[in-house]
């Protein structure tokens, strides 16, 4: 992976390259004041990132997303004040695990930045998703006046948006990550565990809750369906070559990595390596071959 400091501000969002850019540049700053925050090589890396493992939240918000088909908007669900005020406590050591790790070379020196970098996009989308949960709440729920004139609450949908799209870039970033340490298996069998966990964790949530997220968002589903073959039939003259057609499901990005074309060649590969999510469900029975 290589040093990504610099590349990192460049893939977040204008509003929270700020966040990104600040956060990071106050930590050289001060670890420039205090010196190195602690070992470098990959074995100590994966042990202060075990060391920061108990204090790390249980669970990531959100906890649950609800969206409905004939909605452009829904719900979620999760403290993201009480996340972002955990996270707060150990945001200096995070900043000072990734500089480091990022320096580092090898495989799990890069898991460990990734991870660490991870959390940090985590913190700083939870910001934003307490700013709106703290928002208006003074006033009433869908009010009100004689005119018809909204008296109500309003919800500050800039901000969630901002909050889930970088907490979206992190659990990313999580799940490369904690998938690399659980292969390598770098650490004790306690703090191992645990990083098998987050790395199940991590899985659970991009085949789950992503897909209903990239709805909420109107992003673009994170699977798509491909004709594999088209016009083929094994019936000729009985079955009609018009609506002959063999669909897969491929994951978006592999897609986009294999230059957006599939191939016989290639389509097993790509369909094995596609998660089972959400949104790459069972096709209608006539076109489902």
């Amino acid at each position: 992976m290589g040093s990504r400091r610099r590349v990192v501000l460049a893939l977040t969002a204008c509003v929270a390259v700020g966040v990104a850019a600040l956060g990071i540049g106050g930590a050289v700053a001060q670890q420039d004041e205090d010196g190195a925050a602690g070992g470098t090589d990959p074995s100590a890396l994966v042990e202060r990132l075990g060391e920061l493992e108990p204090q790390l939240p249980d669970t990531i918000v959100p906890t649950a997303v609800t969206v409905t088909d004939d909605e452009t908007w829904g719900t979620i669900e999760g403290d993201a004040a009480g996340m972002r005020a955990v996270l707060d406590t150990i945001e200096g050591d995070l900043r000072s695990l990734f500089i480091d790790a990022d320096e580092a070379d090898g495989d799990v020196a890069d898991a460990v930045s990734t991870i660490a970098l991870g959390w940090l996009d985590i913190w700083g989308g939870a910001e934003f998703l307490a700013v709106a949960d703290s928002h208006d709440l003074a006033f009433p729920l869908d009010t009100f006046d004689a005119d018809g004139v909204a008296t109500g609450a309003d919800e500050l949908r800039g901000n969630v948006e901002a909050g889930l799209k970088l907490v979206l870039q992190g659990r990313a970033r999580l799940l490369e990550g904690y998938t690399v340490l659980r292969e390598q298996g770098p650490a004790d069998p306690e703090i191992q565990a645990r990083f098998d966990a987050r790395a199940t964790a991590a899985e659970d949530f991009d085949t789950d809750l992503r897909p209903e997220l990239h709805a909420l968002l109107s992003e673009p589903s994170t699977g798509v369906w491909i004709a594999v073959d088209r016009f083929t039939t094994e019936l000729p003259g009985v079955e009609p070559r018009a609506n002959a057609v063999q669909l897969a499901c491929i994951d978006r990005e592999l897609l986009r990595e294999a230059g957006g074309i599939v191939t016989a060649e290639n389509v097993a590969e790509l369909v094995a390596q596609t998660p089972e999510r959400t949104d790459c469900p069972d096709l209608p029975e006539p076109l489902d071959d």
